[in-house]
Parts: C-alpha cells; sequence; structure tokens
C-alpha cells in the first residue's frame, strides 16, 4: 500500500509539473518560383525560399515560477528551404531568457536577433515585408538585428504599450564594434496604440557601424518610422512614413569608388520614405492587396516608387498560396532595386555572369512576379 500510495504521489508531482511547463515546437516553410527582368545581366527565373516571408523553426517554452510570474525562452533558425541550408547562424534569428508577467511586463535578454525593434515596422506595410514592400527602397534597413541585447515590454493599457531595447557591443568602446566587419551599437524605443477600428505605431531605433558612426544610410542610420492601420469591413488601410538619417556616410563608408557614380551623385544622408496601400479579404479564403511606396534620397541620389499586387488563398488554417508582382520606377540618378539589394552601382561582369549586387542601371526599372506556398507548423 506504501509503495502504491507513493508510486500515486510521484505521479500527480510529475503532473502537476508538466501543467506549469511547456515548451512548443513551431514553424514554417515556404517555398516559390519568381520571375525577375531588369537585373544585372538580364532577366532570371529562380526558385527561391521565402518570398513572403523567411522559412524558418523553434523552441519556445515557459515555467510558472508562482505569484503570475513565468520564465520564458526562445529559440528560432532561418532556414533556405529549397536547398536545406541554414540562413546565418544556428539560432541566428532568437536565442533569449526571460520572465514575464501581467502586472510587470516583460523582460528578454540575449539574441535578440530578427525580433530588433525596427522588424515591428511590418505591422505598417500593406504586403506584410513580402519580397517586394516596405523594405525594397530602403535596401533592407528594416530586416535590422541585435546581438548582446537586453528587452523590455510593458503591460498594455487600454490598448497602448511601450517597448524598448539596448545591445551592447561587448567591446572596451561602448559604441564601436569589436571587429572592423561587425556592427555598433543598437537601441531602440516603439509605442503601439491599438483601438477599435486600427492600430498605430511609432518606433525610432540606431544601428551604429563597427566605428560607433552613422555611416550608413541604409544600415548604419537613424530611423523613425510612423504609421499604422484603418480597418472598415473586409478592407484595411495602411500608411506609414519613415526617415533616415546617416550624418557620417561618405562614399568610403558605403563601399563606392569616389566619381564612379553619375554626376553630382554621392553617398547619401538621408532617405524620406512613404507609402499607402489596402488590403481587401474577399472571401473567407481569399485576399488581394495593393500598395504604393515611394523614396527620395538627398546627395542628388533621385527617387523611386515601387508599385505593387499581391493576392493570398487560405487552403487551411495552416497552409496558403500566394503571388506578388512588383514594379520598380526610378529617376535618372537612383538604381534602387525590387529587393533590398546594397548601395552602389550596378557592376554586372559578362565573363563571369555575376555581380555584387542587384541594382540596375541608373534610371532604368525592374520587373517582377513570384508566386509559392507556405506552412505553417
Amino acid at each position: 500500500m506504501k509503495e502504491t500510495a507513493l508510486a500515486l504521489s510521484l505521479l500527480a508531482m510529475a503532473a502537476a509539473a508538466q501543467a506549469q511547463s511547456s515548451v512548443t515546437l513551431y514553424g514554417r516553410i515556404d517555398n516559390g518560383i519568381q520571375f525577375e527582368s531588369g537585373i544585372p545581366g538580364g532577366h532570371a527565373w529562380s526558385a527561391q525560399s521565402g518570398n513572403f516571408g523567411c522559412s524558418w523553426w523553434g523552441l519556445q517554452g515557459s515555467e510558472d515560477l508562482g505569484g503570475g510570474t513565468a520564465a520564458i525562452f526562445q529559440l528560432e533558425s532561418q532556414l533556405n528551404t529549397m536547398n536545406g541550408q541554414l540562413e546565418g547562424n544556428l539560432f541566428g534569428r532568437h536565442a533569449t531568457i526571460g520572465f514575464t508577467n501581467p502586472s510587470y511586463g516583460t523582460f528578454k535578454m540575449g539574441n535578440i536577433g530578427a525580433g530588433e525593434i525596427s522588424q515591428d515596422s511590418w505591422g505598417t506595410d500593406p504586403q506584410l515585408m513580402q519580397r517586394y514592400g516596405i523594405s525594397s527602397l530602403v535596401r533592407g534597413r528594416n530586416w535590422a538585428s541585435a546581438a548582446n541585447a537586453f528587452e523590455y515590454q510593458t503591460p498594455t493599457w487600454s490598448g497602448l504599450y511601450f517597448r524598448g531595447q539596448y545591445a551592447l557591443t561587448n567591446n572596451t568602446s561602448w559604441n564601436t564594434a569589436a571587429t572592423s566587419t561587425g556592427q555598433g551599437r543598437t537601441n531602440g524605443i516603439e509605442g503601439v496604440y491599438t483601438f477599435g477600428m486600427g492600430d498605430f505605431r511609432v518606433i525610432y531605433d540606431e544601428v551604429r557601424g563597427a566605428d560607433g558612426a552613422f555611416n550608413d544610410v541604409y544600415n548604419h542610420s537613424r530611423s523613425l518610422l510612423a504609421g499604422g492601420t484603418l480597418v472598415f469591413g473586409p478592407v484595411h488601410l495602411y500608411a506609414g512614413y519613415q526617415h533616415l538619417n546617416a550624418p557620417n556616410a561618405t562614399d568610403a563608408s558605403v563601399g563606392v569608388t569616389p566619381g564612379s557614380q553619375p554626376g553630382g551623385v554621392s553617398a547619401p544622408t538621408s532617405v524620406d520614405h512613404e507609402w499607402f496601400g489596402a488590403a481587401w479579404q474577399v472571401s473567407t479564403a481569399t485576399a488581394v492587396t495593393a500598395a504604393l511606396y515611394h523614396a527620395n534620397a538627398n546627395h542628388g541620389n533621385g527617387n523611386a516608387t515601387l508599385y505593387t499586387l499581391a493576392a493570398t488563398y487560405n487552403l487551411s488554417k495552416r497552409t496558403f498560396l500566394y503571388t506578388e508582382a512588383g514594379y520598380i520606377h526610378n529617376s535618372s540618378t537612383s538604381n534602387l532595386a525590387l529587393y533590398d539589394s546594397a548601395y552602389g552601382n550596378n557592376n554586372f561582369d559578362p565573363v563571369t555572369n555575376t555581380a555584387s549586387n542587384g541594382n540596375p542601371n541608373y534610371g532604368h526599372s525592374q520587373e517582377g512576379i513570384f508566386a509559392g506556398v507556405m506552412h505553417q507548423f
């Protein structure tokens, strides 16, 4: 009897511990095909992973510590599911541990990675940061990442919350990276207000170069972004504005040879970016989105306008088909690409059939279309 009672007691304790802790395996796979013209060397058909959104897998969990407080963790990897390779480090997207309490908020530390605060700008993007969207005309600035970081998010008060981040360089110099190829200090703050008809958010963040300076407007700069949504039945309206500033940018700091660009063009130190669009939920399964993005850069870099049209079709709660078409029009001294290509001249080499970026020639346009399927688990 004593043995039976002890066994039952141990089983009850194990069940209670299981109820207080949880670990979830999650992920998504996004594969498709695309056609793009106006790229260096002409046009290309390609099989792509992550055109609608990155493929990834991860683990997240929590343990009840009592009093409403829980310990939390998250580990997440990005994958190229067309070739099975990792994109970056094993847990390059997230590797954090922290605590959460409904009354006091949430604290995390570790590799914030893809949770860097600028990536929350997807909530203002009509195309939800697909391949052609909010990041195209700012050459991927909204895909910033942060390591060695700390994050705190407040509870939500009547629809309003704030989130702040601070990332250390782990170097003797507070702002500079430990290596010449690294990234300097990052920090940012975000405020989000959700109301009956939509939401509004403001994000300010800073990403410094390896020398601690704001030396590349598309990579190491200050960013101030404001935007939101309004909902009218099946229609979601989006609008936003972003200002980028990098006062220390030079041709050398962005990797461009002085004098190699069109007359009057040099490394930009400021970019203004505006967008608006609408998503229409045609039916339970089908949605259509149209959006326009415009950016203007100083120091003679001209302006560009991106036009997009996209659609999704839900096959189930976890699987959907998608497609998006995009067209970018550049002014005579602009050479922005459909995707977040690096700043610089079109340096296509016909002998090797290679280029270091996807930029068209100055004043030229690009067109593209892709389609694929995403499954979430």
